[in-house]
């Protein structure tokens, strides 16, 4: 009797140890199995962000980015927008066909081009209305006052050489024959050959004018073109130089994102506008300039404002239209088709 309770005693005690290193086991497993669990979640979870690349070209259109540059990375959601200035407006072409700029400001008539060429891009809106200014040592009144005179520029056969022709012809004068117009090499002599007076006459581009006006204070502008732009094409606002444009495949697959950029965009615009000295500062800080009293002074001057693509629609193809009629190829052959236009 007392064999058989000792004989079931040790069987309930190795049962009882059996059971209880089963249940720490368990235990121990699910202690492990959890945290591995959560572990696989949360790498589920976590997406790498998308990363967006914002260029310019030097001049307003970098101007017009100013706070965004200063900011730059910037974080929209789940998006990061990397921004950068580029030297040349002949470099825009190849980031865009390259799919190196996903969103970028662009000489408008650059827009058309590439879209027709099949660039699969979308105009956004105009930021950039216009910089050109012909100054003088000497009053000049209107335009028969050029008649007989020699305008110093730079481009030939580019798009303000295409303005300042087209303005000419509209005010009667027949360009290399009424007046003559001597190209400079690059705009490095521009400045340089006004200020020691080899040009009587200059073709200014902002900001370049700003640092002739601080450096000679009896420099006349004479003629505001985009004033003289409106006059010819009935059209208020400007010439519209330099555009926001998207490629087609970002629209697409993050609208929101481009809307949101766009609010950041115009938010950025009217800070430029609102705070010229500080813009200017920020400019130098970002040796996009030598000196930001230049950025400071030029501002008024700039025309940076930003009108959707449906809104400047008009505008735009008056412009393009002149861009035409005196050579197709500067627009792609004809004018772009309502999918161009954000909006449309």
């Amino acid at each position: 009797m007392k064999k058989t309770t000792i004989f079931f005693l040790v069987i309930m005690l190795l049962v009882g140890l059996t059971v209880g290193c089963g249940t720490q086991k368990e235990e121990a497993a699910e202690e492990t199995t959890e945290p591995a669990v959560e572990a696989e979640k949360e790498e589920e979870q976590e997406v790498e962000p998308v990363v967006l690349t914002v260029r310019m070209p030097a001049g307003a259109p970098t101007i017009s980015m100013l706070k965004m540059l200063k900011e730059s990375p910037l974080e929209l959601g789940d998006v990061i927008l990397e921004f950068e200035s580029v030297k040349s407006p002949d470099l825009m072409a190849p980031l865009l066909m390259a799919g190196e700029a996903d969103i970028a400001v662009i000489p408008t008539n650059l827009a058309p081009k590439l879209y027709n060429k099949g660039v699969p891009i979308t105009l956004l809106g105009t930021s950039v209305w216009g910089i050109l200014y012909i100054v003088s040592h000497e009053e000049i009144e209107n335009f028969t006052d050029l008649k007989g005179q020699e305008i110093h520029l730079i481009g030939r056969g580019l798009t303000p050489d295409i303005i300042v022709r087209h303005l000419l012809l509209q005010n009667n004068i027949k360009p290399d024959e009424d007046v003559t117009l001597t190209y400079l090499s690059g705009a490095k002599d521009l400045a340089p050959a006004f200020l020691g007076k080899k040009s009587q006459i200059s073709l200014m581009p902002e900001p370049m004018l700003s640092s002739v006006l601080m450096r000679n204070k009896e420099t006349i502008v004479a003629f505001d073109l985009q004033e003289e732009w409106e006059k010819v094409t009935g059209l208020e606002g400007g010439i519209p130089q330099a555009s926001l444009v998207v490629r087609s495949e970002i629209l697409e697959k993050h609208p929101e994102i481009v809307l949101a950029f766009i609010k950041k965009y115009q938010e950025a615009i009217a800070w430029v506008n609102e705070n010229p000295a500080l813009a200017g500062k920020y400019a130098e800080e970002l040796e996009i300039v030598a000196k930001g009293k230049v950025i400071e002074k030029a501002m008024p001057r700039l025309n940076i404002m930003f009108v959707s693509a449906s809104e400047a629609r008009e505008r735009l193809e008056a412009y393009f239209n002149v861009l035409k009629d005196h050579s197709a190829e500067f627009i792609g052959g004809k004018l772009p088709s309502d999918a161009f236009y954000f909006g449309e």
